[in-house]
């Protein structure tokens, strides 16, 4: 309780400090007037300087007089959070100057005020404090599975880094930390405050209206809540890069799902990715350079001044000195740093020079490095394994090249795709490509790493074109005739897969849809080259077996699988929640199963899930990872599979639900209209949206489908209601899956677009 004798002696100034981005100080700044009319309240940029927002009239931009230079550089040498410090504590430092008895910094995005918030400026009871801080947790963390823990508080440091109370006193120890963030800028700031206290006297605020968050949140009241991940369109966690069990949850907790209703307005916006005058992105490359040139001298520079780093022109100010000094070291940097482009070219100096040239000339395209930054350098490099090219290369085969001895789904489809070229009587070369963090296949599939042939066979996706050839460029010198059989999961396709069709001279899709989206992009060659589907083996299990359902009895279950890793968006578990809850009543009788997978990996979209299925008891979210004969098991135990995809590349569960005589419910859209229609399937329409929670894989400038929920809803009930529609699609879902083309056939397919047959 803030009390007279605690009160704040003197004025209390409010500063803002907005992020580079789309958030506004307005809402937060009326939140605070609401609560304290006599503090003075002003905003402070932390961006591009050239991009300041206009402000509405009763705000105003706070210009602290400060070394422009040194500020544009810190701008562009500190990570985001570590360059809003330093600016606000040059801000602080100015306001104290000018008579100022206390400086509040709030951080805009990350800081919401629900009520009162003396607790902040109030002095302690035991004494003046010259710093406030937010203490992160009051006491030890239980040893348990739940996130932030001990390790995380060891980490991110003690203190919020979204809030900051100063008074004069505290001069001394914001001037070291200012230093702090000059020389070491790679550190996190929170790192820092806890070393404070060995210049001030820092008070640690715990008051539990204080601070409520994803590091503790122990009222119903908050009065300040502090969230400096919270994404206001993902309401359902507090802090996106939680990727386990929260200790803070917002799923089963009305007064914090309230909380954050009322303090959305203050906390919307998005940072935005911070660019120099023409468009040059401030990359790890660039910062780390900057950084570098900025910080004290070492003592070997003191002692031999030609070590000494040239210092970088200010950014904006003196932008076009700025891309001469960072195009002069950028291929540099970025090469010592690149393992792919150190195994590409090993002597790009001389052996390799005019290779590494073509590749700089290339990476606005592949890389999305700024074409504004000059691709006339060259560096030192070191050497690397390749595969062997035999003399001479054949031309009755091809060379087949994907991740085959790694059990992943893109290594599967290239043994299957070897396997039929095998069984049609094509020669093949098999060499395994391992840029990939999937596990090994034990035993190991033998390989032969030979380019034997001068046509290749690639089923390695477009994206990752570039790193291939990159790694391999032996292959690509050797290969007469390139072929990427690729796969995708959008009409769109984006500008690194469109820059991969220079590196191919046909491309081979699995789908029909994923063929139509490369044709429509290229003037190439494009086959549409099905792989059949095996039928699945299943383990003998029976649905009482798993423990989540063993009660369902004979219940009729609707089945929603998926993997949080394959992007929780584009599975679209919440579309078919939504849908089952438009079909049925609580408790009229059938039961929606969602079983997904690594969702302690994805523990944001996992609680989107959970949120979306609410307090239902008809709605079971069961995660777990499943061995695949047991995942094909519980398939085979359930009355109907739903998806109701965004998006396809191929939609493999829904085709091995139908060899197993499963009905299945999903959408018309993408890959599984190859082997799906209304004879053998419920399909459900779809129009188009934008993409959105594409989890850094899909550009949201892309589309993909909005499925009707009304009508796949009219579906379960209908299925539900006639057991002669589920015996129907049963055996015709499984007639499909039997009238597939044999391997053999594809193996026939495979040397008549080669021209072999």
């Amino acid at each position: 309780m803030v009390t007279p004798a605690t009160r704040a002696a003197g004025p209390v100034v409010a500063v803002l400090v907005v992020p580079q981005g789309s958030y506004r100080p307005e809402p937060l700044a009326a939140a605070v007037r609401a609560h304290h009319p006599d503090w003075d309240v002003v905003a402070l940029w932390c961006g591009d300087p050239q991009l300041r927002p206009v402000l509405a009239s009763s705000l105003s931009w706070y210009d602290a007089p400060d070394d422009d230079r040194g500020w544009e550089l810190t701008l562009v040498a500190a990570r985001p959070a570590e360059a809003e410090w330093a600016r606000s504590l040059d801000a602080v430092a100015a306001l104290h100057s000018a008579g100022a008895a206390t400086v509040l910094a709030l951080r805009v995005g990350a800081v919401a005020v629900l009520g009162p918030i003396d607790a902040l400026v109030a002095e302690p009871v035991t004494g003046p404090a010259d710093i406030g801080l937010v203490a992160h947790s009051a006491a030890a963390f239980p040893d348990d599975a739940a996130a932030p823990n001990e390790a995380d508080l060891a980490a991110a440091g003690g203190f919020s880094t979204s809030v900051l109370v100063a008074r004069p006193g505290a001069g001394e120890a914001l001037r070291w930390l200012r230093s702090r963030l000059r020389d070491d800028p790679s550190t996190p700031v929170g790192r820092w405050l806890g070393n404070l206290d060995r210049l001030a006297s820092i008070a640690a605020i715990s008051d539990p209206a204080i601070g409520a968050g994803a590091w503790r949140w122990d009222t119903t009241t908050p009065a300040l809540l502090d969230l400096p991940g919270f994404d206001v369109t993902q309401p359902w966690v507090l802090e996106q890069t939680i990727v386990g069990p929260a200790r803070v949850a917002v799923v089963g907790h009305d007064d914090r799902r309230s909380a954050l209703a009322m303090a959305i307005p203050q906390l919307a916006g998005e940072r935005t990715a911070l660019t120099l005058p023409g468009g040059v992105l401030v990359d790890d490359a660039t910062r780390s350079l900057v950084a570098a040139a900025i910080a004290r001298p070492t003592a070997q520079q003191l002692l031999e001044p030609q070590r000494a780093v040239e210092p970088p022109p200010a950014p904006w100010s003196e932008a076009a000195a700025f891309r001469r000094w960072l195009s002069h070291r950028y291929w540099s940097y970025l090469h010592s740093t690149r393992r792919d482009l150190a195994a590409a070219f090993p002597e790009p100096g001389v052996r390799d020079a005019e290779a590494f040239r073509n590749w700089r000339r290339r990476a606005f395209l592949d890389d999305r490095i700024s074409l504004l930054v000059d691709t006339a350098t060259t560096q030192q490099a070191r050497a690397v394994d390749r595969i062997g090219v035999a003399a001479p290369l054949r031309t009755d085969g091809f060379n087949l090249v994907g991740y085959l001895t790694r059990e992943v789904c893109l290594g599967d489809g290239a043994r299957r795709l070897g396997a039929a070229a095998t069984t049609a009587g094509t020669p093949l070369s098999r060499l395994a490509y391992q840029r990939t963090a999937s596990p090994e296949l034990d035993p190991l599939p033998v390989c032969d790493q030979t380019v034997r042939f001068d046509t290749t066979v690639a089923v390695v996706t477009a994206d990752q074109f570039g790193p291939l050839a990159a790694d391999h460029p032996e292959l690509f010198a050797a290969t007469r005739r390139m072929v990427g059989y690729w796969f995708w999961e959008l009409e769109f396709i984006t500008k690194p897969m469109r820059a991969a069709l220079n590196q191919v001279d046909q491309v081979w899709a699995g789908s029909r849809f994923v063929a139509d989206a490369f044709a429509a992009v290229t003037t190439k060659p494009v086959h549409h080259v099905p792989i059949a589907i095996p039928q699945p083996v299943c383990a003998d299990r029976e649905r009482a077996s798993f423990a989540p359902i063993a009660d369902l009895g004979d219940r009729f279950v609707f089945l929603v699988v998926f993997d949080h890793l394959s992007v929780t968006e584009r599975k679209n578990p919440v579309g078919a929640i939504e849908a089952f809850c438009r079909a049925f009543a609580p408790g009229e009788g059938p039961v929606l199963v969602v079983k997904s997978m690594n969702g302690s990996a994805r523990w944001p979209q996992h609680q989107h899930v959970l949120y979306a299925a609410g307090d239902r008891p008809d709605i079971r979210v069961w995660d777990e990872h499943l061995d695949r004969r047991d995942q094909m098991a519980l398939v085979r135990s359930v009355d109907c599979l739903v998806s109701l995809h965004r998006s396809e590349g191929l939609g493999l569960h829904l085709a091995e639900a139908m060899w197993l005589g499963v009905p299945t419910i999903a959408t018309r859209y993408s890959g599984n209209v190859d082997f799906m229609d209304d004879d053998c399937a419920l399909m459900v329409d779809a129009g188009r949206t934008a993409v959105v929670g594409g989890q850094g894989v899909y550009p949201p400038t892309a589309m993909w489908a909005d499925p009707d929920l009304d009508q796949a809803a009219a579906h379960m009930r209908r299925l539900v209601a006639d057991a002669t529609l589920q015996r129907h699609l049963a055996a015709a879902g499984r007639a499909r899956m039997e009238s597939q083309p044999s391997q053999e056939a594809t193996g026939r397919l495979i040397a008549q677009v080669l021209g072999l047959a």
